[in-house]
């Protein structure tokens, strides 16, 4: 369901719904992040794009569901970049034992 030109869509926009029409919002693919699989809180992380202003806004959407409960938030890209930062320098400060006691 695509009504848009394919030129006007990213290259990773699975080409549903929402971005049907100018102004859309565009989703990749959501990857999980899962590393065992029975964790009780599931992450998994995708791409988004909405076509407003000039320069579209976009970044990461995170989604997180426990059960039936899933929510989703999309997170700008300066804001994605630093969390990403973030996250390195964090998890570096838990070591090796914090992670197999996890």
């Amino acid at each position: 369901m695509s009504n848009l030109p394919n030129h006007l869509h990213p290259s990773w926009c699975l080409r549903g719904a929402d971005c049907a029409v100018s102004g859309g919002l565009h989703l990749s693919r959501l990857i999980d992040a899962a590393v065992r699989g029975d964790e009780v809180f599931q992450v998994r992380l995708g791409l988004w794009r909405m076509d407003v202003g000039p320069t579209p806004p976009s970044g990461l959407l995170i989604e997180l569901s426990a059960g039936e409960h899933v929510e989703r938030w999309p997170i700008d890209q300066a804001q994605s970049r630093a969390l990403a930062r973030i996250s390195r320098r964090l998890l570096a400060g838990l070591g090796s034992d914090a992670m197999r006691a996890a």
